[in-house]
């Protein structure tokens, strides 16, 4: 069995010691195969529950598996997707180093104008970038091998390039590899049982939201950032209320709700239900009590002299 996780950083809070948002689990995925067919099935489901949600704010990383973007791509369309810049380097450089040695002299002119100091991947927006390509085709990829430029042309360029586009030139999965770390150190790196590790997995899981819930006390390592403060409580408090006024609490300061909307009888209109749905500009009582006012249109009166006409 394979285990496919998701991470995100959780905003509204942060460690006491690093000021940093703490890394939390999101949807887990555990599958026999790693084919393309199975990884759709989990990013649908994703999909689905996000509907309501613009997929064009979304960027979703990965590494260069290709079963694991395809799916992505079909399910996500309108999102920003980025490559792990780490095995793009990785992959790149071991391709160079197959063709023309670890110690060549092109070899080095080549790695330094790819991932250097002040090479390609260190260009931050588009224009810079496409200038860099320039360079780099006419100079350093002109004297290698053609084998790697055309490798660089189909495989590196576009990734890169992609990354840049959304933002985010040289992110990395590291947090996903960080997770996995604690996911064998959970699991004490030895094989489980398919039900014992998914109550390993739950387990690990809600530890996380109990930590969420004690920062909601002011307790523990975590902290909650100086826009979530209006939800915090003291532990008496938290202690007295029943168990579903403790995920109302939760879900108020940690879940996005959606916005509340009634629905058509016949089910083809959805309209929101604001708190101030019809009402006037500036206009303080209710609807029905409200009296329309407006300004009469009288004609203009002017004072002409025979100088004003032709």
């Amino acid at each position: 069995m394979h285990i496919t996780v998701s991470v995100y950083k959780n905003t509204a809070l942060y460690r006491r010691r690093s000021t940093e948002h703490p890394l939390f689990i999101g949807p887990l995925y555990v599958h026999g195969h790693s084919d393309a067919d199975t990884y759709h099935f989990f990013f649908s489901h994703i999909a689905a529950r996000l509907s309501d949600r613009p997929f064009h704010l979304l960027a979703m990383g990965s590494d260069e598996e290709q079963s694991m973007r395809k799916c992505m791509y079909r399910a996500f369309p309108g999102a920003s997707f980025v490559t792990c810049h780490r095995h793009v380097k990785e992959n790149a450089v071991h391709k160079l180093d197959s063709m023309v040695g670890k110690r060549s002299a092109t070899r080095r002119a080549i790695y330094d104008a790819l991932f250097g100091d002040s090479g390609l991947s260190t260009c931050a927006d588009v224009i810079s970038f496409d200038a860099a390509v320039d360079r780099l085709r006419h100079k350093e990829l002109a004297a290698g091998p053609p084998e790697f430029m055309q490798h660089f042309e189909r495989h590196v360029l576009p990734l890169l390039r992609a990354n840049v586009v959304a933002g985010r030139a040289r992110w990395t999965n590291n947090n996903c590899e960080s997770i996995n770390h604690v996911l064998k150190q959970y699991t004490q790196w030895k094989p489980q049982q398919v039900p014992e590790l998914i109550g390993m997995l739950r387990e690990l899981v809600t530890s996380q939201y109990v930590e969420a819930d004690r920062a909601l006390c002011g307790l523990g390592e975590l902290m909650l950032t100086p826009q979530y403060v209006k939800h915090r409580t003291t532990a008496d408090c938290w202690k007295q209320m029943t168990a579903d006024q403790r995920r109302k609490a939760s879900e108020a300061c940690f879940r996005q709700m959606p916005c509340p909307s009634s629905t058509s009888t016949d089910g083809s209109v959805q309209v929101p239900m604001t708190s101030c749905g019809g009402k006037k500009p500036h206009q303080r009582r209710r609807q029905r009590a409200e009296k329309s006012t407006s300004i009469p249109n009288k004609p203009p009166s002017y004072v002409c002299s025979d100088d004003d006409f032709e």
